[in-house]
């Protein structure tokens, strides 16, 4: 490449560099002319075709999601896949920026066929790692937890390799599927050695990545009713980590759920809420985020003495969650509290027996989320 070329790679790089603080900082129309610039100077550099181009062209795509044009970021990315000499590595990141997207409006099983084309294409490593990736998390959506975590452990592997910090953004998701499937030992091991190996990184990587350990352990701390811990992560990984944006949300539904497992009701509407305004300013918040919004509600309202409210909120949530031929974690802890809000009103205990007997199936008897149910089971229905 010479000199000139160069320089427009140089000017490329910093454009989409500017364009991801801006989307980081909520400035959609800002991010979204910044990266579709970066894509125009990668074009004219480097080819419509290059793997640049086409990492631009998925962060717009991200962008018009954000902003709730979801039907344009998708006709945007499917025209990119018609861009003649399309290399492989580029192919590779476009259809797995579709498949994110895809996934996010519950479209699970398009996501699947689309990373399923994107993994047969033969790209390099570092897109191959981020279509597996988009395959371990539809995985994970879809109640394959266990394939999930482990697949995110290779993945893991292969960055590590690499001496890549993808390595830490994997081993996070990891940790959250250990936290569902109840192996909180490995979560508080390797919560440890992923804030350890966060300080050799780079920031906003690194303060990320310590938030999100925080973040898996403390869900691990409170599955095992370890509220007030469990708070105390959620507090410093809040004050630690960005504002604004999906991620922020989770940390307050999180929080919440700490507080009310210590009877603290008021304090716990309060994150409650917050979440929600959080979530307000994102039109295009995914599926799995406003489904677990609807289970921190549901709990809400049962701890106020609200069942009918409660059943509403579970109802909803478990609308969003994916059909698939397994319960996920998250549709399970819906169902519990539909049955506790249901035998709260008389309604017999069917919904909560059958959540019960699937705990027990597919995570095992002495899982957290199996014991949790069969305690809401007995307890008085006032």
């Amino acid at each position: 490449m010479g000199l000139f070329a160069r320089r427009k790679t140089d000017r490329a790089a910093e454009l989409l560099r500017r364009a991801l603080r801006a989307e980081q900082d909520e400035l959609y129309v800002e991010a979204e002319q910044l990266a579709r610039q970066a894509a125009e100077s990668y074009a004219r550099a480097a080819g419509p075709g290059a793997m640049p181009t086409a990492d631009a062209l998925v962060v717009v795509g991200r962008i018009l999601h954000a902003q709730g044009r979801t039907e344009q970021a998708e006709r945007e990315l499917r025209a990119a896949l018609g861009t003649p000499a399309l290399q492989a590595d580029g192919e590779v990141l476009l259809r797995s920026g579709l498949a994110k997207l895809l996934r996010n409006e519950g479209r699970y099983q398009e996501a699947v066929e689309e990373i399923g084309r994107a993994l047969a294409v033969g790209a390099s490593l570092a897109p191959t790692l981020i279509a597996r990736k988009a395959n371990a998390t539809v995985l994970a959506d879809l109640g394959r937890h266990r394939e999930a975590a482990e697949q995110y452990a290779a993945l893991g592997g292969a960055a590590r390799r690499e001496g890549w910090e993808f390595a830490l953004v994997v081993e996070s998701n990891r940790l959250a599927q250990l936290a569902y499937l109840g192996e909180h030992e490995a979560v508080e091991r390797g919560a440890a050695r992923l804030k350890a190996e966060s300080a050799g990184a780079a920031d906003p990587g690194a303060t990320l990545t310590r938030t999100s350990a925080n973040n898996s352990l403390a869900v691990s701390l409170s599955l095992r009713e370890r509220h007030a811990d469990a708070e105390d992560l959620l507090r410093r990984a809040l004050a630690a980590g960005p504002a604004g944006g999906s991620f922020e949300t989770i940390l307050r539904v999180n929080l919440s759920r700490a507080l009310l497992g210590q009877g603290r009701t008021e304090e716990s509407r309060t994150e409650l809420d917050a979440a929600r305004a959080v979530a307000e300013r994102l039109p295009a918040l995914p599926d799995a985020d406003r489904s677990a919004l609807d289970l921190a509600a549901a709990r809400q309202h049962l701890a106020e003495g609200d069942p009918a409210a409660a059943e509403r909120a579970a109802r909803a949530g478990l609308a969003l969650c994916p059909p698939g031929d397994r319960p996920t974690h998250r549709a399970l802890e819906l169902r519990t509290a539909l049955g506790t809000a249901e035998a709260r009103q008389g309604r017999g205990e069917q919904t909560l027996t059958a959540a019960i007997a699937d705990w027990e199936a597919h995570f095992g008897a002495a899982h957290h989320g199996a014991t949790a149910a069969r305690a809401a089971s007995t307890a008085p229905a006032g």
